[in-house]
């Protein structure tokens, strides 16, 4: 062992972390890099048993444990993206992933006397890593989410088209207003969007073709990705049925929009005021189909000789940022 213990004088300026461990697991080496990475001094390690001077719970040390004991057999081993907890001087616990190789230490008989550990911090590495895939597994469940969504919105608008030309139409501006939500969305690092940028950016078309078309009052409510969603559907059909047919459709008509927030509940009242006179559908449209579909929102119409007036009302914890 001392004549291994010599050798290992050549890793005490080495970059990579380098110690040594007797036959018992207990430190006999420790070059720089070690003893920077870890947080020690060599004379709290001299000695010491290795799990003892790195506690851990017995799930992250069996591994590691293994390892060691099939190295003093005298096989290579390595550990990949394995997690140690440091406790540093101030009490805090430090959690590092470090990447290391095993190799057994012979006496000059060729007897397993120890074994010598070269590791690699690879913390931010693994964190990337597993950051990525987490990236990864939110996007595929986003784009099944949506294809499923794009799929209901096909099937439904397809009942209530009359010809091609009405239903791509009507199709195409469903998607554009899911694709300006979704880059709404990304610009909003997916965080939600409020409730008054949602309905700002489907009556922004009115600000300069209609003075005073509608107003907006409500307090800030930042909804959450999927609610977010639920709602910009919801603003779009209404509008596109107040243009058609509604208090946007002719000059002098007015819609307000007033929300309010109570625990988790938000109540939102969008009320049309109408220059013409107006008379409820006399068939199940896009928009009621629409309605019943979605699980974030729910939505219950009157119509008053003034006009429609509507309210929707979103739910849950699951619904706000």
């Amino acid at each position: 062992m001392n004549a291994a213990l010599d050798e290992t004088r050549l890793f005490d300026d080495w970059s990579l972390p380098v110690m040594m461990l007797d036959a018992e697991l207990r430190f006999v080496y420790a070059n720089k890099a070690y003893l920077k990475s870890v947080h020690r001094h060599y004379a709290e390690l001299d000695g010491v048993y290795v799990f003892e001077a790195f506690p851990d719970s017995e799930e992250r040390i069996g591994p590691i444990l293994s390892c060691f004991r099939k190295t003093l057999s005298g096989a290579v081993t390595r550990l990949d993206a394995q997690p140690f907890r440091l406790e540093l001087e101030d009490g805090t616990i430090q959690e590092t992933v470090w990447r290391a190789t095993q190799d057994p230490v012979r006496d000059k008989d060729g007897q397993v006397v120890g074994l010598i550990q070269r590791a690699q911090d690879i913390t931010r590495q693994h964190d990337l890593e597993q950051r990525n895939k987490a990236i990864g597994y939110e996007l595929s469940h986003r784009v099944k989410n949506i294809m499923a969504v794009v799929s209901s919105v096909a099937r439904i608008t397809g009942r209530n088209a009359t010809n091609v030309e009405d239903f791509v139409q009507s199709f195409t501006a469903r998607l554009n207003a899911m694709s300006r939500t979704n880059d709404l969305l990304a610009l909003g690092d997916w965080r939600g969007l409020d409730v008054r940028t949602v309905f700002e950016d489907e009556l922004s078309p009115f600000d300069e073709t209609q003075d005073d078309a509608y107003t907006l009052s409500g307090p800030v409510v930042r909804l959450a990705i999927d609610a977010t969603k639920d709602l910009s559907m919801v603003c779009h059909e209404l509008a596109t049925n107040a243009t058609k047919y509604g208090c946007l459709k002719k000059p002098g008509g007015h819609l307000h929009v007033e929300w309010r927030r109570t625990g988790d509940s938000l109540s939102i009242d969008w009320r049309e005021t109408c220059s013409h006179e107006i008379k409820p559908a006399g068939k199940v449209g896009f928009g009621t189909r629409l309605f019943d579909m979605l699980p974030y929102a729910t939505v219950e119409r009157n119509y008053t000789p003034a006009g429609l007036h509507l309210t929707i009302r979103m739910d849950g914890e699951k619904v706000f940022a």
